[in-house]
């Protein structure tokens, strides 16, 4: 079959998506890790490795993602120092982040995008990219994370640590311009997919070289995420308990 990054018949292997590093703060007690979708009447699946697509790439392309993924995790995936706070009105707002590679951490947005809108995996279904496709693979074979407002990236962060399932990527709007939304473990992250300029509400929040990256907290309690989750876990329990 042939690899969709390098375009060449070889033999292709189980690639991720999402990479399988994400889903392991998801289990618990040793069981597997449960994939959530908007949809609330679909029962939570058990995937002890995450999601993958074994149509899609080949073991050479799929482990040259490998050093932006690495980075992703060592960036994300930890407690972050309360030195990192920002506080407004005696609130949480948001972490500021400065040790990253934003050549590594671009690219890893870059690739999950790319490689969410390739798939034809149920879970990634509500991602397709259409024409832009092309523009990411091209960036991805030239090792190029582009300017930082060309598939800008913000980052957010649930503020309760108990809401950390996956949920299924979809499209976004923000004042008007198309973006996609990705749930990391806990993180909310939007990547731009329009080429007009990033909205005001996002302007001084996209990741950019040399300037620390602002982690947005939200209160899940107070938004639809929040509710959504809430209904999605509960009605999953008493699944369980019928």
């Amino acid at each position: 079959m042939k690899c969709q990054l390098c375009e060449k018949d070889k033999k292709l292997i189980k690639a991720h998506v999402i990479p399988e590093g994400f889903f392991r703060p998801l289990q618990a007690d040793k069981k597997a890790a449960e994939m959530h979708t908007n949809n609330v009447e679909v029962y939570p699946k058990r995937v002890p490795i995450g999601i993958y697509d074994k149509n899609i790439l080949c073991s050479e392309c799929d482990g040259k993602f490998s050093p932006c993924e690495n980075h992703a995790q060592k960036v994300l995936l930890h407690n972050f120092s309360e030195e990192l706070a920002l506080y407004h009105n005696n609130q949480k707002a948001c972490y500021m982040l400065h040790d990253f590679d934003y050549h590594l951490l671009k690219m890893f947005f870059i690739s999950l995008l790319w490689r969410a809108s390739i798939s034809r995996e149920e879970f990634y279904h509500r991602i397709s990219v259409g024409p832009y496709e092309k523009n990411l693979k091209e960036m991805i074979l030239r090792d190029d994370p582009g300017s930082p407002d060309m598939f800008a990236v913000t980052i957010a962060k649930f503020s309760d640590p108990e809401f950390i399932v996956m949920m299924d990527p979809h499209p976004d709007r923000f004042d008007g311009i198309n973006y996609c939304r990705f749930y990391l473990t806990g993180f909310v992250v939007y990547i731009k997919v329009d080429k007009r300029p990033v909205p005001s509400l996002m302007k001084d929040l996209y990741i950019k070289p040399n300037k620390p990256i602002p982690v947005v907290l939200r209160d899940l309690h107070k938004s639809r995420d929040g509710a959504l989750l809430k209904d999605i876990i509960n009605k999953s329990i008493l699944r369980k308990t019928t």
